[in-house]
């Protein structure tokens, strides 16, 4: 083969870049393969392998049938080369179409699957719905059951204890107070009377009795409070620590169901607190609110669990109905109250309990019974 000079650079590019080209194109498609076996839900992958497969294609036609060419035209075989020239231009022709195709059919799955996402979303929406109404619906259930339990067990838990109490209180009137029996008789009235409390609280979130809303000091909720828990806390060896109350922090509530309300909440900070620890109460005012802050030195409460704390029938605790808290809650919210919990592992949790400051010159007369329920 005798090339004229100057038409050799020719046909020296035209076969090197036609080699170049078919093996850049592989590459291409080798490389678009693996970015779709990565993440095979990303549409723009798979558009890019089919993209790269008809570039490929095209690729191949063209660049083979130039090499062909260069050696037919350059080996004296002119005439085979016009013979198929016509099929390697219909190859090119047949690759445009395709890659033509490819580009449209990208648009119209894009649109597709735009609709396809849209429609998962909104799946998800519904689903997310339904789980929530389920919870809803469940913890709905869950209130019912304790409603009823409370109730029934209130009512029939309180004439019996009606009767202990006023046995105990003949007893220990014949009784002189030197006696040890004498003690053990007042241990019995006064633990009735904590019992009493709870009871009417109960009763009271079921509006079978009245709420009786009137000004109180927040001093003599803390010192009830106090009153109330000392021996648990006394038994359970954590110490508690009342911090003094300004003289005017006043709030409107029913001092009963309020310190029932409390207590409850006092009791779960002292079986959290370890042995020897200590549990801080704190009164104070804070602009239109009458706050009350109980801390303890526990575990703290995990972020998975601190929505559930107030829910009816939820426990951390063996043997426990998980009825404590969530009566406490009822109770406080009647009262117009509101909760507040934070906790840190390890460091202890605290509950900041608040309700509406009340005047300190106010002496109007007390709320009618039943008057307002706050519910």
């Amino acid at each position: 083969m005798n090339l004229p000079l100057p038409v050799l650079p020719v046909y020296l590019v035209d076969f090197s870049g036609s080699s170049l080209m078919i093996v850049l194109s592989l590459a291409a498609v080798r490389y678009a393969f693996r970015l779709m076996r990565r993440e095979p839900r990303e549409l723009l992958w798979s558009y890019i392998y089919m993209l790269t497969l008809a570039l490929a294609a095209f690729s191949l036609g063209r660049g083979v049938g130039h090499i062909v060419r260069d050696i037919l035209v350059n080996t004296g075989h002119t005439e085979i080369w016009n013979s198929i020239s016509p099929v390697s231009g219909a190859i090119n022709t047949i690759t445009f179409v395709f890659i033509s195709a490819v580009t449209l059919y990208y648009s119209f799955v894009e649109k597709g699957f735009r609709l396809l996402r849209q429609a998962n979303a909104k799946l998800s929406e519904a689903f997310d719905e339904i789980k929530r109404s389920r919870d809803q619906a469940i913890l709905l259930e869950r209130h019912a059951i304790s409603d009823r339990m409370a109730a029934t067990l209130a009512h029939e838990t309180r004439n019996p204890l009606f009767t202990i109490a006023n046995f105990a209180k003949s007893l220990l009137r014949k009784c002189d107070k030197d006696e040890p029996v004498s003690s053990r008789l007042q241990i019995i009235v006064e633990e009735s009377h904590k019992l009493e409390g709870l009871i009417d609280g109960i009763l009271k979130v079921k509006h079978d009795l009245p709420y009786l809303r009137h000004r109180v000091l927040a001093a003599d909720v803390l010192a009830g409070l106090e009153k109330g828990v000392r021996d648990k806390a006394e038994v359970a060896r954590v110490q508690l620590r009342f911090s003094p109350s300004p003289d005017d922090v006043w709030l409107r509530a029913d001092l009963e169901s309020v310190l029932v309300g409390l207590g409850e909440i006092m009791i779960n900070a002292i079986e959290a607190s370890p042995k020897g620890g200590t549990v801080d109460v704190a009164a104070a005012r804070k602009g239109d609110m009458a706050t009350f802050s109980i801390t303890d030195a526990g575990k703290g409460i995990g972020a998975a669990i601190m929505p559930k704390i107030f829910e009816p029938c939820f426990s951390t605790k063996e043997y426990s109905a998980g009825l404590g808290l969530s009566f406490a809650k009822e109770i406080l919210e009647a009262n117009h109250g509101f909760i507040k919990v934070e906790s840190v592992p390890d460091r202890g949790t605290t509950v900041v309990v608040a309700f509406p400051a009340a005047a300190s010159e106010d002496t109007g007369p007390p709320a009618a019974a039943g008057g307002e329920t706050g519910r």
